[in-house]
C-alpha cells in the first residue's frame, strides 16, 4: 500500500534556498547546461526554463547557485564562452 502523504512532509521536500542567480539566453540545449553544472559546480544548482523563444530554439534560463564561486564560474567559463 502507498505511504500516506501529509501535508507537514512538505517542509522536508522544499528545496534549499539557494541565493546566487543568473538569467542567460541561449539555444543550447538544457541537457548540456545541466551536464556542464554537473561537471563545473562544487554545490547545489537548479536550473528553471524561464521562456521560449518563438521557434524553440532559443531558451531564458534562471539558474540558482548554493555557492557565489559556482556562480562566477559559470558566467566566466560557460556563458561567456
Amino acid at each position: 500500500m502507498a505511504e500516506e502523504f501529509h501535508f507537514e512532509d512538505v517542509e522536508a521536500i522544499r528545496p534549499a534556498v539557494l541565493p546566487y542567480g543568473v538569467m542567460i539566453a541561449t539555444a543550447d540545449a538544457v541537457s548540456l547546461v545541466e551536464a556542464w553544472l554537473d561537471d563545473h559546480c562544487d554545490g547545489a544548482w537548479n536550473l528553471e526554463v524561464e521562456g521560449l523563444g518563438d521557434d524553440l530554439m532559443k531558451k531564458e534560463l534562471r539558474i540558482s547557485f548554493e555557492l557565489d564561486a559556482d556562480k562566477t564560474r559559470f558566467i566566466s567559463d560557460y556563458a561567456q564562452a
